[in-house]
């Protein structure tokens, strides 16, 4: 690896070597400093390592150690001795105290038995002040509401424990540094400096220029996180809030991203989508959502400023689909950058694009690293997260990457949302009733014939019993090469697009393979049966294929939520499906064909009596 990584260096500046690395490769940004090391300390050494069987940990100690521990450390395991990172820890030590007069040794004795005794001090009076700060802020926020500030001796007592809590901040912090003003939300000063001022005004009792933001300015020096400072719930959620956070989406295609998050809890300030078949089909769906009809690359996203908790996107894929022409940055349909730019316009609290795996292609790393570092430079901690439909009770086995990006300054942890293996559907029984609307006598052999056929991921491993769609793409208005391989592999025809579902008739046809109708490819895709399309054959079927699933948005939705408000998830619970309208196959293009718009309206009459 550490010869790997020194080709690269030899190619590119050590920065733009680290960023490739990491958004390539994956590697964890504390072992980036030794790979890249590695070259200028142990390069001629590798013989040596490579018999001592040398770790990871090892190999990184003597990275960081000085020349003189290094080559005795060497020197050890040429001889045959078993070397740990306390072992390189000790030679260190050793040498350095070697290189000491008495007197040096004894003055550094000393100093670190005052470090010693200064920092047990330290560590108590801080957690003295964190007492009395939580105590303080419990105090306020229960007598201090929209309508009330407390009685005159609450608001005197509260004033005392101010103008305390203020001497004491200035005493650990400095009074100069607790008093400077400072923008920058990443750095100590500024949380100090609003500290000081909440306390300032509190103490001067000017309570009515503290609200609930500058309070919770005080959490830092609290001792607890957000979600416990913010009195939030601390079991397991299993219904989610009326006032869910804010996202502004871009690109929201047909509303599969929107549905997701909106199931998730989440509030659309405004989603922008610039086809105009898609905006009729959420402006159908969902009359009151606020759908923006305009190009993502002509809107000033500063009037969103602070104002969204998420900013989301389906950006488009094309240009980084392995079946496309693979352009990248070259290609006029991307927008990545255009997502970055909003990123540092809007400043969300959190972001999360979605995109194919192809951009992590090595023909789009150098692009992939420097998205990492503009997004990095703008104030945030992004993550390039793999996600699979198949894992979330979707029966297409369609894999993503989720490019998740939260404010340094909010220290969120995201983690990933768990899979469910348990909810598994296949093919046969996801389209039973879509597949027998037109009378086809066969419709049953080739349910069976799904259901208990074994599924592959895409590297030739079973992972099931139950064959899964491959990847439900965007129009394609002639079988393409291999497609009627794929056709026969899969027992069903994906492209073109079927207009209806089979017959026996068809299926007299010589080489017949039953098609999927737009219906059954958006029902593969997780859209819901009553979401009505506007447009063609082909409008429709690209609108599918370009969707994000709604399970999918769901699940990275609650992921997203639990990390922005502290909240643990029942997963289960939220994830339970919600159940499926039966339909017979109805149109999908209201526009060609009206009779879609009367059957969809009673079904979904009859889905919310129920």
């Amino acid at each position: 690896m550490a010869a790997e990584v020194e080709k690269l260096m030899e190619a590119v500046t050590v920065p733009e070597a680290k960023a490739f690395l990491k958004a390539r490769c994956n590697l964890p940004a504390v072992e980036l400093s030794t790979y890249v090391g590695f070259a200028r300390t142990l390069k001629g050494s590798e013989d040596v390592l490579r018999k001592a069987r040398a770790s990871f940990p090892v190999m990184k100690a003597l990275v960081a150690a000085d020349a003189d521990a290094r080559h005795e450390t060497l020197e050890r395991m040429q001889i045959g001795a078993q070397i740990d990172t306390k072992d390189v820890a000790s030679i260190r030590r050793r040498l350095a105290a070697a290189k000491l007069t008495v007197q040096e040794t004894t003055a550094a004795h000393n100093r670190k038995m005052v470090a010693t005794a200064a920092r047990k001090q330290v560590t108590a009076v801080v957690a003295s002040f964190e007492e009395r700060m939580l105590s303080f802020t419990d105090e306020v926020r229960r007598h201090f509401t929209k309508r009330s500030q407390g009685s005159a001796p609450v608001q005197a007592s509260l004033r005392d424990q101010a103008a305390g809590l203020l001497a004491e901040l200035e005493s650990l912090f400095g009074k100069e540094q607790s008093s400077r003003a400072t923008t920058d939300r990443q750095t100590a000063s500024y949380w100090i400096g609003r500290a000081h001022r909440v306390l300032a005004d509190l103490s001067a009792g000017r309570v009515n220029e503290v609200g609930a933001f500058e309070i919770s300015s005080l959490m830092p020096f609290s001792g607890r996180n957000r979600a416990q400072f913010d009195g939030r719930r601390r079991t397991p959620l299993t219904t989610l809030p009326n006032d869910g956070p804010r996202v502004l989406e871009l690109c929201a295609g047909a509303g599969g991203l929107a549905l997701g998050l909106e199931r998730a809890g989440f509030q659309h300030v405004a989603l922008i989508e610039n086809n105009k078949n898609a905006v009729a089909t959420l402006r159908k769906n969902r009359p009151g959502w606020n759908v923006i009809d305009v190009d993502v690359r002509k809107v000033d996203f500063t009037s969103y400023r602070r104002r969204v908790d998420l900013l989301a996107g389906g950006l488009p894929c094309t240009p980084f689909s392995t079946v496309g022409e693979k352009k990248g940055r070259k290609d006029q349909n991307d927008l990545l950058m255009e997502g970055v730019r909003a990123v540092k316009e809007v400043l969300p609290k959190a972001f999360v694009f979605e995109n194919v795996e192809g951009l992590l292609h090595a023909r789009h790393a150098d692009y992939v690293a420097e998205l990492l570092r503009k997004l990095s430079k703008a104030g945030y901690h992004t993550e390039i997260h793999r996600i699979n439909t198949r894992d979330y009770g979707v029966a297409q086995d369609r894999s993503r990457i989720m490019i998740v990006g939260f404010r340094k300054d909010l220290g969120g942890a995201f983690r990933m949302p768990p899979k469910f293996p348990e909810k598994a559907k296949n093919m046969g029984d996801v389209l039973a009733d879509l597949m027998g609307a037109n009378g086809w006598t066969g419709a049953q052999d080739w349910i069976r014939t799904m259901r208990e056929r074994a599924a592959f991921d895409r590297f030739g491993r079973q992972i099931g019993v139950g064959a899964l769609a491959d990847t439900i793409r965007g129009y394609q208005g002639s079988a393409k090469n291999g497609e009627a391989r794929r056709a026969l592999k899969n027992g069903v025809s994906y492209a073109p697009p079927a207009k209806t579902a089979p017959t026996d008739e068809d299926a007299r046809t010589e080489g017949f393979v039953p098609g999927l109708t737009n219906r059954m490819r958006a029902r593969l895709q997780d859209l819901p049966d009553e979401w009505e399309f506007v447009g063609g054959l082909g409008s429709v079927a690209d609108q599918i294929g370009n969707a994000v699933a709604p399970a999918v948005g769901q699940a990275m939705g609650l992921a997203l939520m639990s990390a922005l408000n502290g909240w643990e998830i029942d997963w289960e619970a939220i994830m339970r499906p919600a159940g499926r309208l039966v339909l017979h196959a109805p149109p999908i293009a209201p526009a060609e064909m009206p009779m879609f718009r009367t059957v969809s309206k009673e079904m979904a009459e009859e889905g919310r009596s129920r």
